[in-house]
C-alpha cells in the first residue's frame, strides 16, 4: 500500500471547508478527472505515501464516521457522492472544534494500485498566491498583481495532512495510512492531533520503519549533543550505527551499547538514559531494509573547519577511496585518497 509508484484515479470530489462558514460547501457533482487533474492528483498521492513521515494506524473500534463511509464507498461506488459528503461534514465539524486548524478543501478519491482499490482524503490547506488582472482603463491596457487567498498545493508541494484507506478487515496489520506534518507526540496537543483523533478516530501504531528511523535519529542526536568533544568516539559509535543497520536483520541494543561504547560505563547509561527520555524502549527490534537502503544510500560530512563532502556511502567505507587518520590530539585527518584527477567547479 506504500509502495505504490503510479496508480489510476477512478472517482475525484472536491469539498470546500471554510471553517468561516457555518457549514461546508458540499459538490453534488465528481470531478472531471482530465489528464493534468490526474497527474496532479496522482504526484500528490504517491509522494505522500512515499513521505518518510507517514504512519500507519489502525481505527479504533466502534462506530466509525471515517472507517464506516470509506468501507461504503469501496463496497459499491454509487455511494461515492454522499458517503463524502459524511466524511466532509466530520472534517469540518473537527476542524471548527480546534480553534488553530485551518481552513482548505477536501479531495476524496478513489484510486487502485495493481486492481486494489483504496479511498485518499487529501486536506488541501490554502496558500496565498499571485495572479495578474488586466483592466482597460482610458484606452489603456492596466496590470495589477493581486493575492489569491484560496490556492491550492500545487504538484511540487507537498500535503500537510491526508490518509489512505482500504477495504476494512478487523485482523489486519493496520487500516489506514496517515501523513500528518503537524503531528505532535504530546498527547495534550490537541490541535497539532485532531486529524487522527478527532477525525480519523485512530491509533498510530509503530513498526519497523518506525524504530529504525527513531533508533538512528535518536542516536545521532545524541552524538552531536555528547560527543562534540569526542570525535574518536563519536566515529565509532556512527560506525557502528551504520554498520548494524546495514548488516543486521535485528539489533538488540543493548548488545550495540556495547560494541560502540566499549569501555566507558558513564558513555554507556547516558546513552541508555537517552533513548529511554525520547521514548525509545531499549529492546531488539527488526530492521527495516528498505528504509535503511533509502537512507544510507549516501553519507554526508560537515566540519567544524568549514568542509563539506558528500558521496555515495560506499566509497566512505572504501580505503582505497577514504580513511579517517586520527592525531592523537583530539582531531582527525580526512583522507580522500588515489586521485589521479580532480576539477573545480
Amino acid at each position: 500500500m506504500r509502495e505504490a509508484n503510479s496508480l489510476i484515479l477512478h472517482h475525484v470530489i472536491v469539498h470546500v471547508l471554510d471553517k468561516t462558514m457555518d457549514s461546508p460547501l458540499f459538490a453534488d457533482y465528481e470531478q472531471e478527472i482530465t489528464e493534468e487533474i490526474h497527474d496532479l492528483l496522482e504526484k500528490h498521492i504517491v509522494r505522500s505515501l512515499k513521505d518518510d513521515d507517514n504512519r500507519i494506524a489502525k481505527f479504533i473500534s466502534g462506530p466509525n464516521v471515517v472507517r464506516d463511509n470509506c468501507d461504503a464507498i469501496l463496497y459499491e461506488e454509487d455511494n461515492f457522492v454522499e458517503s463524502s459528503k459524511k466524511i466532509a461534514q466530520h472534517l469540518f465539524t473537527s476542524i471548527k472544534n480546534n480553534g488553530n486548524a485551518s481552513s482548505g478543501d477536501l479531495v476524496i478519491c478513489i484510486y487502485s494500485v495493481e486492481n486494489i482499490k483504496y479511498v485518499a482524503l487529501l486536506k488541501m490547506d490554502y496558500r496565498k498566491s499571485y495572479v495578474h488582472d488586466i483592466e482597460y482603463v482610458e484606452d489603456k491596457f492596466k496590470v495589477s498583481i493581486i493575492p489569491q487567498e484560496i490556492g491550492l498545493p500545487g504538484a511540487g508541494q507537498r500535503l500537510q495532512k491526508c490518509a489512505f484507506i482500504k477495504l476494512y478487515e478487523a485482523n489486519e496489520e493496520y487500516d489506514l495510512v496517515i501523513l500528518d506534518k503537524q503531528q505532535s507526540s504530546d498527547k495534550e496537543n490537541e490541535v497539532a492531533n485532531f486529524f487522527v483523533k478527532d477525525f480519523l478516530n485512530s491509533n498510530i501504531l509503530v513498526d519497523s520503519k518506525d524504530k529504525t528511523k527513531m533508533f538512528k535519529n535518536i542516536t545521532e542526536k545524541w552524538v552531536r549533543s555528547q560527543l562534540r568533544q569526542d570525535i574518536d568516539q563519536a566515529t565509532k559509535v556512527r560506525d557502528a550505527l551504520s554498520n548494524n543497520l546495514k548488516k543486521e536483520e535485528e539489533i538488540n541494543v543493548r548488545n550495540f551499547v556495547e560494541e560502540a561504547m566499549e569501555g566507558s560505563e558513564e558513555i554507556k547509561n547516558d546513552y541508555i538514559d537517552h533513548l529511554n527520555n525520547s521514548g525509545f524502549q531499549v529492546t531488539d527490534f527488526e530492521v527495516n531494509k528498505p528504509w535503511v537502503e533509502k537512507k544510507l544510500k549516501k553519507k554526508s560530512i560537515k566540519t567544524d573547519t568549514g568542509f563539506d563532502i558528500k558521496n555515495d556511502r560506499e566509497c566512505f567505507d572504501d580505503n582505497l577511496k577514504f580513511k579517517v587518520k586520527r592525531n592523537g590530539d583530539g582531531t582527525v585527518d580526512l583522507i580522500i585518497k588515489n586521485v589521479t584527477f580532480f576539477k573545480e567547479k
